[in-house]
């Protein structure tokens, strides 16, 4: 039974079910990004609009580069030509070698030393192997028909023009919400087909650098993480991050952005603000709803002593559940606080100082806390709270 809440379903549906996504509304919100918007008209425009509308515009400048032609070779892949048998029809082992390098120059393009071949147990089935360094490929051949039935290949990339292609376009969807790396990426490509699923194949290109991932899946961005110039932040949002912060801990003085991570995949949109490298704030990137406080210096730390590690675990375990309710209660936003009576608790034994609020039909929500039973980290997830 699907037991996420009700308007995850709302923010998953979006908006636009009858006139659609336009350019003029991926333009407006990409001006809300780059020069930021007044809280009012955000509220106004609601959390489903603007969820939906950062996958649009992706979608929109994705459409624009043509990212698709890129791997379109790919993407119009089918196995079914892929067959060498006898006139006679019988399928010998070399006729299905055979099919299995016709599959491997057609998805990957280049040779890879054989590894080997393998009849796959209870079914009529033979996997061929080929492996060089991080390149590899896995092919099934029906031992009826010949047929290539599945395949599996994963190959790093060379920056050629389709990769290049692919990566100025991830490198301009970041660059509109912040980032302003050098983006000096490793590629790699996983293609899986499988002629049971209607033929259908996926290929799905990953971009990794040292402050950004991009995953790409027959040319639609699938997922971005990225660091964005703390410059480019709107000032409200930092300033909510510090609010969000001083309220968990009012003794805290370090209250500068030293840096920021962007998290979007699909509705989901999250910043998180690192103030040095001991506290964290993670909120919905436009209604800035908090939902996700670290701050590791309530943490009052672990023993080197087996023996001083073990009591304090059991006085861990013994913090009150209404001091873990009542510390949590006062940090969540009110969509949260006013449910989490009904929510039951439960301490994890195995990680004394962890507890985990459970409701169902609502996210479940992780905090830590210490020995006096304040919390110094709570996270909701999935991660996207409404207001």
């Amino acid at each position: 039974m699907d037991s996420r809440p009700e308007w995850y379903e709302r923010v998953a549906k979006g908006p636009f079910e009858k006139g659609g996504f336009t350019a003029e509304h991926a333009e407006n919100v990409l001006r809300m990004i780059r020069e930021g918007k007044p809280r009012r008209a955000r509220e106004r425009l609601g959390s489903p609009y603007v969820k939906t509308a950062v996958a649009a515009c992706i979608a929109l400048t994705v459409a624009g580069l043509g990212w698709a032609a890129a791997d379109g070779s790919l993407l119009s892949y089918r196995g079914t030509g892929n067959v060498f048998s006898t006139a006679s029809g019988a399928v010998k082992e070399a006729d299905m070698k055979k099919t299995a390098d016709k599959a491997l120059q057609d998805l990957l393009g280049i040779s890879l030393p054989f590894e080997g071949a393998e009849r796959v147990k209870n079914e009529k089935l033979m996997r061929y192997s080929y492996r060089e360094g991080d390149n590899t490929a896995y092919f099934w051949i029906s031992t009826d028909t010949g047929k290539l039935m599945k395949a599996k290949v994963t190959s790093s990339l060379k920056p050629d023009q389709s990769v290049r292609k692919l990566s100025d376009g991830a490198r301009a969807v970041m660059a509109s919400l912040g980032y302003k790396g050098d983006f000096a990426y490793s590629a790699s490509r996983n293609v899986d087909y499988d002629a049971a699923k209607d033929e259908k194949i996926e290929v799905r290109t990953v971009f990794r650098a040292v402050d950004a991932r991009v995953e790409i899946i027959n040319g639609d961005i699938e997922m971005m993480s990225f660091e964005p110039d703390v410059g480019t932040l709107d000032s409200a949002i930092m300033e909510e991050g510090i609010k969000a912060l001083k309220f968990m801990n009012k003794n805290r003085t370090n209250l500068t952005v030293t840096g920021a991570y962007r998290f979007v995949n699909g509705t989901i949109d999250l910043l998180t603000l690192r103030f040095g490298g001991e506290a964290y704030v993670t909120m919905d990137a436009f209604t800035r709803v908090v939902c996700g406080i670290t701050d590791t210096a309530l943490f009052d730390g672990k023993s080197d002593s087996a023996k001083v590690q073990a009591e304090r675990d059991k006085k861990l375990l013994a913090v009150s559940e209404q001091q873990i309710r009542s510390a949590t209660e006062g940090l969540l936003p009110s969509t949260y606080s006013l449910k989490l009576k009904d929510y039951q608790l439960k301490k994890n034994p195995k990680a004394p100082g962890v507890a985990t609020f459970t409701h169902s039909g609502w996210p479940d929500i992780e905090v830590s806390y210490n020995l006096s039973g304040n919390v110094w980290r709570f996270e909701i997830s999935p991660a996207v709270a409404e207001k």
